[in-house]
């Protein structure tokens, strides 16, 4: 007869077998070794007195209601060793009935998935990882199925190509067809290369887009193989590398441009040093004038021999301010000479009238005869540019928001090399960074001009004279000029030979500020002159503030001076401001 124990021995999962009640009748070889209990130490106990922890008894207890119902039951539960320790099995439940449909018995199987579920968290958590990477480096992703033909894109991908999600169709063709024409055949080879020594592979190329867009793109492939070693296709990812490309491209042309001359390190050096200089000229600058001074110093003898600076005065002007270096002070002299025979003709068809006219640079890397007899210019002209020596030059417009205020010149003679368009480029970004810096300088003067008129329009004009008595006063604006201060003073005559002097105080500053000051000032005569005492021009300037509803509070000392034979008596009312301070002859207060 067939032995049912060996028979549970036999298989290759832990087989336990109970009553209805739970109770263990039969516990094969497998469960002894993975639960550390033999058959004879567990049969007739119930099942979750030696496996379940005791806080998972009650969920143990009503998986066994479900088997004894007939329904089977499936999943991992977290079971005891017979030393106690932890340990995660996939466990199967299912009921045995009699002809009555009565659960007679429970089969369960149960099998060690610690190791499994610990490398599944961590193939999720990879696959998580993987995710995030993609996203992180804007990665597309592609498989090549050599058996189908079929090449599968992520939606990142397609976007790469220039596609829309879920237009790509699949077929290596289409895949060729995007590849750049001057680069398909490249990117073919190394493909076909890989495949060939069964290597992974790196490859930049271009693509073109459906609309004639070109984008780089960097794919970096791995070859599959089965099992016997032979290809089956390839897997990998793609990147946009245009923005790199195109810097890198950019970067070598300026390198090799600065090989063409054996000195271009130090002429390197120099412009750094220029631009370094340049900076600090027109940080140090606290208006135009200043600002064109310095650039034009700053700028000899790193950039030139001479350096021109030119700014229109005003929107209106024709005729700009110039500012004239040059590595000799002597030649500065001799230029300024010069202005009253060749004088600056805004029309002039060349020259730093045409590029302010025309906001057009003018550009001569080498200045020979044959450019000097081709410039519109006089014969006087001629010889004196002969005279000056003049090797190379550039001239280009100072301009900001699309309005020209101004140009740059820088020239260099007989004893310097030649520029070059690296030169013309700096030229330009130095005079993008001096028409930012007077337009800032020309709003900032605007500003302090209005503040500074607003200002003086708040404040008496003068100091009226009082017999018998020195008046003076000293005002200390705060801040930086832009602002109207909240501060106020004022003296004047009411009646019968008195006067009254006012010292206020309005909460902060700026425009609302100056409301409330010259709101207080007028109430503060109108009740004076109305004949009111001291504490009632206080109260009549309390409702009127609080009638206007301005916002901002004040303080206010007002008194009445009353000059007599004898000196002068003085009577104030304080509404929240600091008293007045005597100071007598004796020096003391």
């Amino acid at each position: 007869m067939l032995d049912l124990a060996a028979v549970l021995d036999a298989l290759p999962r832990a087989i336990i077998v109970t009553d209805g009640d739970g109770r263990i009748e039969l516990w094969n070889r497998r469960a002894e070794m993975l639960y550390g209990w033999s058959a004879a130490d567990v049969v007739g106990r119930r099942a979750s007195d030696v496996l379940v922890a005791l806080p998972d008894r009650r969920v143990a207890s009503d998986i066994l209601d479900v088997v004894r119902n007939g329904e089977v039951w499936t999943g991992d539960f977290t079971l005891l060793r017979r030393d106690g320790e932890p340990i995660r099995v996939w466990v199967s439940d299912a009921p045995v009935r009699d002809a009555f449909g009565n659960t007679v018995a429970i089969v369960g199987v149960s099998q060690d998935v610690t190791e499994q579920r610990l490398l599944e968290q961590r193939a999720t958590d990879l696959t998580e990882h993987l995710r995030l990477a993609l996203d992180a480096g804007e990665l597309g992703t592609f498989r090549w199925d050599m058996s189908t033909g079929e090449t599968i894109w992520d939606a990142r991908l397609e976007a790469l190509f220039g596609l829309a999600p879920g237009t790509f169709d699949g077929t290596f063709e289409t895949y060729v067809s995007l590849l750049h024409p001057e680069d398909r055949a490249r990117v073919l080879h190394v493909v076909q290369d890989a495949v060939a020594t069964k290597q992974r592979y790196e490859v930049e190329h271009r693509v073109q887009w459906p609309d004639g867009t070109v984008r780089w793109l960097q794919g970096a492939g791995q070859v599959t193989m089965d099992e016997f070693g032979n290809v089956t296709g390839t897997i990998g990812c793609t990147r946009d590398i245009t923005d790199q490309v195109v810097g890198d491209l950019e970067r070598e042309a300026l390198m090799a441009a600065a090989l063409d001359a054996a000195d271009q390190e130090r002429i390197h050096r120099e412009r750094l040093q220029f631009l370094g200089d340049i900076n600090d000229a027109i940080t140090a600058a606290a208006d135009t004038r200043a600002l064109m001074t310095n650039v034009a110093h700053a700028a000899v003898p790193g950039l030139g021999d001479w350096c021109l600076v030119y700014v229109l005065p005003d929107d209106g002007s024709r005729i700009p301010d110039i500012e004239i270096a040059h590595t000799d002070p002597a030649m500065v002299r001799y230029a300024r000479g010069l202005e009253s025979r060749f004088p600056y003709d805004p029309d002039a068809p060349l020259g730093m009238a045409h590029v302010i006219r025309t906001g057009e640079a003018e550009f001569y890397p080498v200045i020979d005869e044959a450019v000097i007899e081709n410039f519109q210019a006089t014969e006087d002209e001629r010889d004196l540019l002969r005279d000056l020596v003049l090797r190379s030059s550039i001239a280009v417009p100072i301009a900001k928001r699309g309005r020209v205020i101004g140009g740059l010149q820088l020239l260099m003679t007989k004893s310097r090399r030649h520029y070059t368009d690296d030169d013309l480029a700096l030229a330009r970004a130095v005079a993008a960074r001096i028409a930012s810096s007077i337009d800032n300088l020309r709003l900032s003067e605007a500003q302090r001009s209005i503040a500074s008129t607003l200002q003086a329009s708040l404040l008496p004009d003068q100091l009226p004279e009082v017999p018998g008595v020195d008046i003076a006063v000293r005002y200390w604006a705060t801040g930086q000029g832009v602002e109207v201060g909240g501060d106020f003073y004022d003296v004047f005559p009411t009646t019968d030979g008195e006067w009254a002097v006012v010292i206020g105080d309005v909460c902060g500053t700026g425009p609302i500020a100056a409301a409330v000051t010259g709101l207080a000032r007028h109430t503060i005569a109108s009740a004076a002159w109305h004949g009111d005492d001291e504490v009632a021009v206080l109260r009549t300037l309390n409702r009127a503030l609080k009638a206007r509803n301005t916002g901002p509070f004040c303080t206010v000392v007002y008194g009445t001076l009353r000059p007599q034979s004898t000196g002068a008596t003085f009577t104030f009312a304080c509404a929240g401001h600091p008293r007045p301070i005597v100071a007598r002859a004796d020096g003391s207060a």
